[in-house]
């Protein structure tokens, strides 16, 4: 069984192998179809995920994380060069590094509540619903979380947020064993991040 430094490094060599893979048009177009959908009904993404999701467990999680990748715009300038404004910059009190860190610093790195708050930073317009979402997908089962994720995703990515998807690949692997936890630290993470004034009381 590989260790967690193992799993967390595979996270991240899976994370960009599918941003590889969403460089073809019609690759990314059989990811994103596996939004919210149990694996036995993602025949297309099979050619493309089993071999790199192999030995890891989790399949759901890892087809489910491909297809959110699926979402981001533009990944590519279709020519194998990422563009120089691929990530919209935005205001933060904590900002997200061009590259995601070491595994040494996992810990350090944003889970999806601490991408909620940013996004509520950088858009207070935004933050009583980014709060709602936080506190519906902390109680939902995992059918329902894998099925509501590229509803929250495509809203983070429209405003501008940045997903660590290696972070959040390895969330969903633990949510079918302790989803209290995994939520717990969403929420910690939210409410660490988010300013006094935004909340929702």
């Amino acid at each position: 069984m590989p260790s967690r430094d193992e799993r967390r490094r595979h996270y991240d060599t899976f994370v960009d192998h599918v941003r590889i893979l969403c460089r073809t048009p019609r690759i990314r177009r059989a990811l994103e179809e596996g939004h919210g959908r149990p694996v036995k009904q993602c025949r297309r993404m099979d050619p493309y995920l089993i071999k790199p999701s192999a030995g890891y467990g989790a399949r759901r999680a890892h087809y489910t994380t491909a297809s959110l990748i699926a979402l981001e715009r533009p990944a590519t300038d279709w020519t194998g060069a990422p563009p120089s404004d691929q990530l919209p910059q935005q205001s933060s009190p904590d900002p997200l590094p061009s590259a995601p860190s070491p595994v040494a610093d996992w810990a350090r790195r944003p889970t999806l509540g601490r991408t909620l708050a940013r996004a509520a930073h950088a858009h207070p317009h935004a933050a009583p619903g980014l709060q709602r979402e936080l506190e519906v997908m902390g109680v939902l089962s995992a059918d329902l979380l894998h099925g509501r994720l590229p509803h929250t995703v495509r809203r983070l990515l429209h405003l501008g947020a940045v997903c660590d998807f290696a972070v959040l690949l390895e969330d969903l692997a633990q949510w079918d064993f302790d989803p209290l936890d995994v939520a717990g630290r969403w929420r910690h993470d939210f409410f660490l991040t988010v300013p006094d004034t935004l909340l929702e009381l």
